[in-house]
């Protein structure tokens, strides 16, 4: 219930947005897709939150949350979408599914389907 109401009461951004539109789309583990995901996202939205990602990579005990965050995913063995079996022909039409979803409506820098194309094909 606590970690439903703080996912609530936060919101959720891009990076989530980015992770179920591929994972409804190819039965994915939601989780790896958000690994893989959220730095990208981080990267992103640096230009408007870049005081909030810096108190995310405090949290971590680093000063780069989007290096510790990509550490972390390597680590879990985490990388690129292609190792997931991702197609790349396929994600103009995902990133336009990740651009209507609520997370994405509700990031703090919005965010149009070929900029989230971009993002995917850059952990492609």
């Amino acid at each position: 219930m606590h970690a439903g109401a703080a996912l609530a009461g936060a919101g959720l951004g891009l990076g989530h947005a980015m992770a179920q539109a591929l994972g409804g789309r190819y039965g994915l583990p939601h989780g790896a897709l958000s690994a893989i995901s959220l730095p990208p996202a981080l990267r992103f939205n640096q230009p408007v939150a870049g005081a909030e990602i810096e108190r995310f990579g405090e949290a971590m005990a680093t000063h780069d949350a989007v290096g510790r965050v990509e550490e972390l995913a390597r680590l879990a063995g985490f990388t690129l979408l292609r190792h997931l079996g991702v197609p790349e022909n396929e994600l103009d039409e995902v990133a336009t599914e990740a651009a209507e979803r609520r997370g994405a409506k509700a990031n703090p820098r919005p965010a149009s389907a070929e900029e989230i194309a971009e993002l995917y094909r850059s952990v492609w």
